[in-house]
């Protein structure tokens, strides 16, 4: 599945294709968001030390200092997504955020404390308002997050996409896919107004996400 960017700004976010393709699941996602007093927060840090030169390259970009990243969310703890983490510590000074279930795993792996451990529910203030939402099933301590005052959310991998068909985390790669399944569907049932859905990987849906989210359990056409 290979993402392609289009050329439509969104509000307060710089996504960040890594060049690294991980096995079969190709091209990973970071994104950086704008947030209060000059902050930046990353979420995720792509799959290796390369990753982590093109996001600290993205800062730059958004007009803003290596010093202005002061949070990285984790959505999860797989490799592809937190193996940026290493050089990005040992470069720039920020804390961690990753849930409970997941924070052990991440801890292991990167040699990093998890300083911020959420269990869903949990609100950041930037971005007028980032929403923490649990999404077991990728794995057990997948997390989302919603961005409602842009209509936009981050999914991590408890979605992906291919040419924005949207699907939930396939079996082969899921931890319990029963609970991947059940996470997309609370996310139908939230009803939360989306028009942006940004994957960790495949095509970025920009127009009509709530829409497209909805088809993911429909049936075949008739």
């Amino acid at each position: 599945m290979v993402s392609i960017l289009k050329d439509i700004p969104i509000d307060g976010v710089k996504i960040i294709p890594c060049r690294i393709a991980v096995g079969h699941r190709g091209v990973v996602k970071s994104f950086l968001l704008a947030g209060e007093n000059h902050r930046v927060i990353l979420v995720d840090t792509g799959a290796s030390d390369a990753d982590a030169d093109i996001i600290m390259d993205a800062v730059k970009d958004m007009d803003h200092k290596h010093e202005d990243l002061k949070l990285c969310v984790l959505t999860h703890r797989h490799g592809d997504h937190t193996g940026g983490l290493k050089k990005l510590k040992k470069t720039l000074k920020f804390e961690v955020m990753a849930h409970e279930l997941d924070m052990p795993a991440i801890q292991q792996q990167t040699g990093y404390d998890v300083e911020h451990i959420v269990k869903g529910g949990e609100q950041l203030p930037d971005c007028g308002g980032i929403n923490v939402i649990h999404t077991p099933g990728h794995t057990a301590g997948h997390i989302s997050l919603h961005l409602p005052r842009i209509k936009t959310m981050i999914a991590g991998d408890a979605i992906v996409s291919a040419g924005e068909h949207l699907m939930v985390s396939p079996t082969y790669l899921s931890s319990d896919p029963e609970a991947a399944h059940a996470s997309v569907r609370r996310l139908i049932d939230m009803n939360l107004d989306l028009e942006r859905l940004l994957v960790g990987h495949g095509d970025d849906v920009y127009f009509g996400a709530k829409e497209n989210i909805a088809r993911i359990f429909a049936g075949p056409r008739a």
